[in-house]
């Protein structure tokens, strides 16, 4: 970042095209990408031990690499004295936002509190600017003792540092001493207010929705395609809670279209910067048309995107088998960390050099481990040899005495992560630990239940979610509603009185009624999927309970609240229909006056989510919005 100006002067291409197409070879079965990402299914893909490695192999190998970046002889991560830490580019001898906001989010994934604080605690004394211009965003580098080198801002650490502090602020709560969401909120309402005077730009750039080189005049003029990661937006548009799910939502759909256009047809190469529209950056005859250091984490986070939302898989999977292609017609275990991109060799002004070491083209560990990232997308034999091929490859000096623990080791440690399927999407949790059903669920242990204190129900029969997706609450509409519910899922939906344990077919998949006990007045429907291992968002759920009463009830009303939108029939009429995208609020919408008949009532709804949370409660009150209570729940 910091040799641009020079680069965007002195670099010129070369001319010669080179085929890249690549023999596959007879290997064993090859791997199969999966069709569903995280963000639906809560499921993550171990390729390696796909491929036969055993999990106990796995799993020790994901440590031992873990441990060569934080605490090995070559570690790039160093503790100044019991609160701070930071991570050192340390063939350039300074700490950058990337290996800073890296570090928190390699922590986060980790469950490394310690390390995570630590990190953030010397970021933000040191590199985050407090007020001024630049308020909110983060000087790129420093030197170790904290003097910063530059006070401008490189977009991609802003990124990371984002998406990290949402995830630590679901993982481990905000109130442990930092206010994780609160300082992610800080750093996306500040990039927001900037407006050009001072030349200060937003992280965003307003007319494209693409992501800024760095955040200034200059900078904003054009993006980097290893700053691309769409599945970092999808996070924000659930979890920054800042207002802005439709933008981020947006940018993410805008990040994607991007990455059609700037990477090469061919090869799948792409430049380490270009324009918005994803032609090369022209300076007279200067043309930056070269795959080089930046560039190499473009597999990773087009992976790390078809891993987690699959929204754009059919061009992803084409992505990923051209991408090996090129690398494999150049030899597994030769092909070298810079090519122009229409796959010839840069010549000698295009090189760039790394840190303190001369210009040279090499083998590097790091563009391997993210072509093997690739694999998670690829159906082709040779996505097999790139695993294995990172496995075994062996973090070690070049033959010139070339090393980076830095770039090199945290690329590999990231690899190893997506491929054992490590990392993760991380929502909201509770206390800092993953919950357990048990959490916010028990079974039914006595026939007749009564509503709690306040009215609500508590005791539901509730079927695993169903597929549905939904990359947006927005388009939740009264006809889109009616069309979603009154489609028949399951024989008899209308009129079937589930028992626990009973099971329903819907297309190829079978699934169950649970008979539970909510432990909270709000029925949390997400918590219900995540305990069972199933599928989170973009789903529907439905949930059944009969209302045992001893008389009739006349002039009741049913207050419900959801999230997001939901119906609810009370003996097979339609009786209420909370519509668009809703969080969940007590007695959100009150029906209209109702009767709840001596004997046997049954209550039945749905909700329906895309992106967020699902959860309900439901209630019986009079006409002075007092709750009823004279009533028994008997699901067993």
């Amino acid at each position: 970042m910091k040799n641009v100006k020079h680069i965007l002067l002195s670099i010129i291409i070369a001319c010669p095209v080179l085929g890249a197409n690549a023999a596959t070879p007879d290997t064993q079965t090859h791997l199969v990408p999966w069709t569903k990402g995280a963000f639906q299914t809560n499921n993550y893909r171990n390729l390696f031990v796909e491929m036969g490695y055993s999990k106990k192999q796995v799993d020790n190998k994901l440590n031992e690499v873990f441990k060569e970046v934080f605490y090995g002889p070559h570690k790039v991560y160093f503790e100044v004295g019991d609160s701070m830490a930071y991570i050192s580019d340390i063939k350039n001898h300074d700490v950058r936002t990337e290996g800073m906001s890296y570090g928190m989010m390699i922590a986060v994934q980790f469950d490394r509190k310690d390390i995570f604080d630590k990190i953030w605690r010397w970021s933000k004394k040191y590199m985050q600017h407090q007020n001024g211009p630049r308020g909110g965003y983060f000087g790129w580098s420093c030197k170790t003792d904290g003097t910063r080198n530059s006070e401008g801002s490189a977009s991609d650490g802003e990124l990371y540092y984002i998406t990290s502090l949402i995830f630590a602020a679901n993982r481990w709560g905000n109130d442990t001493g930092i206010n994780y969401r609160k300082e992610a909120q800080k750093i996306i309402n500040c990039s927001f207010l900037k407006n050009g005077e001072n030349d200060i730009m937003p992280l965003i750039d307003k007319q494209t929705n693409l992501i800024t080189f760095t955040p200034d005049k200059f900078g904003s003029r054009f993006t980097d395609p290893s700053y691309h990661i769409p599945a970092f937006y999808d996070v924000w548009s659930r979890w920054a809670y800042d207002g802005r799910t439709d933008f981020w939502q947006k940018a993410a759909a805008s990040s994607r279209e991007y990455l059609h256009k700037v990477v090469n047809s061919t090869t799948a190469l792409n430049p380490d910067i270009s324009n918005y529209d994803g032609t090369p950056i022209k300076i007279r005859d200067y043309v930056m048309n070269t795959f080089r250091y930046d560039s190499w984490r473009v597999p990773a986070n087009i992976a790390l995107d078809y891993q987690w939302s699959c929204t754009d898989m059919k061009w992803q999977r084409e992505y990923g088998e051209k991408i090996q292609n090129f690398f494999y017609s150049k030899g597994i275990n030769t092909f070298v960390d810079q090519y122009n991109v229409d796959g010839t060799l840069p010549n000698e002004k295009e090189i760039l050099a790394a840190g303190d070491y001369p210009k040279a083209l090499r083998h590097s560990i790091g563009l391997l481990a993210t072509t093997a990232t690739a694999s998670l997308m690829c159906g082709h034999d040779i996505s097999r040899e790139f695993v294995n091929a990172l496995w075994n490859a062996k973090h070690e000096p070049s033959p010139d005495g070339y090393f980076d623990a830095y770039y090199d080791g945290l690329l590999r440690l990231f690899a190893f992560m997506q491929l054992s399927g490590n990392y993760r999407i991380i929502p909201p949790l509770h206390d800092g630990k993953e919950p357990q059903l048990e959490t916010y669920f028990s079974k039914c242990k006595t026939r007749d239940a009564a509503p709690d204190d306040n009215g609500f129900i508590r005791r539901w029969t509730l079927l695993e979610p169903i597929d549905k997706p939904n990359v947006s609450n927005a388009g939740f509409t009264d006809s889109y509603l009616r069309d979603a519910f009154y489609h028949e899922y399951f024989k008899n939906q209308q009129t079937y009185v589930p028992k626990d344990g009973s099971v329903v077919k819907i297309g190829s998949n079978k699934l169950t009624w649970h008979s539970m006990d909510s432990k909270q007045y709000n029925v949390k429907l997400f918590r219900l999927a995540s305990g069972l291992g199933k599928q989170t968002y973009g789903v529907l759920f439905w949930a059944v309970t009969i209302i045992d009463c001893k008389e009739d009830i006349p002039n009741a009303r049913l207050a419900v609240g959801s999230n997001s939108a939901s119906m609810w029939w009370l003996n097979g009429n339609e009786t209420l229909l909370l519509s668009g995208d809703r969080r969940m609020v007590k007695d959100d919408c009150v029906s209209q006056r109702l009767t709840l008949h001596k004997g046997r009532n049954i209550l039945r709804g749905v909700v329906i989510n895309g992106p967020g949370m699902s959860n309900f409660c439901a209630r019986f009150v009079d006409e002075s919005g007092k709750p009823i209570k004279n009533y028994t729940i008997n699901n067993m």
